[in-house]
């Protein structure tokens, strides 16, 4: 790993750590220059402000998120749903344990982070959804491009909205992925 990949981790290794203790809010570039074992300085030259850091920790979130996703897609290639509802599924369970996206699905999230995930997401949703049509394409050679296309714009969208408002009912994770994966799943 590179060194700016290492410096990046540690800043967002410590912004999450940050968020664990505190609301955005409170969580200041100056704290987790500190924590990261960075210059302040170095995170406006990498960032520009609060608010890029916390674009540039939601797109790692989701390429991380994006990656469980493939992974699992990989290993289930003979049974296209099973690999879409365990992948599903670890997203959900891991989505739901980010600090970021508990302050969102709580209420408390500073306007900042709000805007990310709502009325700026439009880059990010481009950009999950790229990763899981090429994950899926991959995983399912036999699969229309253009249905793996919609399938992945959709989950997108989807998962999205479950990191912006959690379920208004009690399923577990496991059972959301179930019934995501009846219905998108390829047949």
């Amino acid at each position: 790993m590179s060194a700016a990949a290492e410096r990046r981790t540690a800043v967002f290794a410590a912004l999450r750590a940050l968020l664990l203790e505190r609301p955005w809010g409170d969580v200041t570039l100056e704290a987790v220059a500190r924590d990261a074992g960075v210059s302040r300085q170095t995170l406006y030259n990498a960032f520009g402000s609060r608010y890029g850091l916390a674009q540039a920790y939601t797109v790692h979130l989701a390429d991380a998120l994006c990656a469980l996703i493939a992974e699992t897609l990989a290993a289930h290639a003979d049974d296209p749903r099973r690999g879409l509802e365990e992948g599903l599924r670890l997203f959900l369970e891991t989505a739901a344990e980010d600090p970021l996206i508990d302050r969102v699905r709580a209420g408390d999230a500073h306007h900042d982070l709000v805007r990310i995930v709502t009325t700026d997401a439009g880059p990010l949703l481009v950009r999950v959804a790229e990763q899981l049509e090429a994950a899926a394409g991959a995983a399912w050679p036999g699969t229309d491009p253009a249905v793996v296309r919609e399938l992945a714009r959709t989950l997108a969208r989807l998962a999205l909205s479950f990191v912006t408002m959690p379920p208004e009912y009690d399923d577990s994770p496991a059972a959301i992925a179930a019934g995501l994966a009846l219905l998108l799943g390829p047949r």
